[in-house]
């Protein structure tokens, strides 16, 4: 039987998060950002990735010309994004308008949200609203051009020979056939089948 000890070795969770930092990161970076999560219990922290400065960055879409230092960080103990945004900020003496901060399933969820978009280079926020009401997408102009549409792709059924053909009707029964196969019907093993009069006996 496992101790106590072991148990809980096995069932260890660590929370994973990404630090990233536009423009210059201050020097010993990594001993600062572990410092400064000590009561989170840090794990690991990897040096940090430093990506080209690019005219717009994702992250920060506020600032022009930068670029980003990546840190991957592991604590035994859960935290928020935004405590430890404050709390680096806070130790590398920064704004936090300089710090994001992403745990791993954050990070999933992101790239899953933004794994289609085309990037076009023009900015949404001074856009004007597309003309129209909106209306052609819902509500019954919507379910009419819907049911047209369905219309146009009728489909013709087409009957196709096959190895039983021999067993099944040439032609499609007519009515003196079924009235004459519903009167054998009746028919029981004697012949014709009648109820007899209980008083008479016959």
């Amino acid at each position: 039987m496992k101790s106590f000890k072991e148990y809980l070795v096995e069932n260890k969770q660590v929370y994973e998060f990404k630090i990233k930092f536009a423009g210059d990161c201050p020097k010993d970076c990594s001993m600062l950002i572990k410092r400064a999560l000590s009561k989170f219990h840090v794990e690991n922290i990897s040096s940090g990735k430093s990506t080209p400065i690019q005219e717009t960055q994702t992250d920060f879409p506020g600032l022009a010309n930068v670029g980003v230092t990546v840190f991957d960080v592991t604590t035994s103990y859960p935290a928020t994004s935004l405590e430890i945004q404050n709390l680096v900020a806070e130790h590398c003496k920064t704004s936090a308008d300089y710090i994001k901060v992403r745990n791993l399933k954050e990070q999933e969820e992101e790239e899953l949200n933004h794994a289609n978009d085309e990037p076009t280079g023009e900015a949404l926020i001074e856009k004007d609203y597309e003309k129209g009401t909106g209306q052609d997408t819902v509500g019954e102009k919507h379910v009419m051009s819907l049911l047209k549409e369905l219309n146009k792709n009728k489909v013709e059924l087409t009957q196709y020979k096959g190895v039983n053909e021999k067993l099944l009707a040439k032609k499609a029964p007519s009515e003196k056939s079924t009235k004459s196969e519903k009167l054998s019907s009746t028919a029981g093993v004697f012949g014709k089948v009648t109820n007899p009069d209980p008083r008479k006996g016959k």
